[in-house]
């Protein structure tokens, strides 16, 4: 288990310090915002200028049974929820996904009007040292 935890780690870092880096020309930092309510939630990644909020999931939209992954797509509407309870709203919510199958969910979850239409999906293909992982 510390195994993949740390090999998600690995991921989200290449994601937050090369990726989102190089796509926006801008750092990006894992940070906690304040919410509405009065709290702070961690957001992955943050840019540089505070405009681009971004949630990185690394998890499949299907279990390794091949059943749906219902833990997985509530931690992305939870990250959802989070997002739109932001104090001060970033001009862009970015979901990263590094699974096809769960952008796929998602994208028909948009279409069926249960997740917010506004926030930006991408898919992140992966360098092959970190594919595996």
């Amino acid at each position: 288990m510390a195994d993949s935890i740390i090999a998600t780690k690995d991921v989200e870092n290449w994601i937050r310090n090369e990726f989102l880096t190089k796509k926006y020309h801008q750092a990006f930092s894992k940070q906690k915002l304040g919410v509405q309510s009065g709290g702070e939630f961690e957001c992955d990644a943050v840019s540089e200028d505070g405009k681009i909020v971004c949630f990185i999931s690394t998890s499949s939209s299907k279990t390794t049974s091949e059943k749906p992954g219902a833990d997985e797509l509530a931690k992305v509407r939870s990250n959802a929820f989070w997002a739109g309870s932001l104090s001060e709203k970033p001009q862009e919510i970015v979901f990263a996904f590094t699974d096809k199958s769960m952008i796929e969910l998602i994208k028909q979850e948009k279409e069926s009007g249960r997740f917010p239409k506004h926030i930006k999906t991408i898919l992140v293909k992966l360098p092959a040292e970190l594919e595996g992982k």
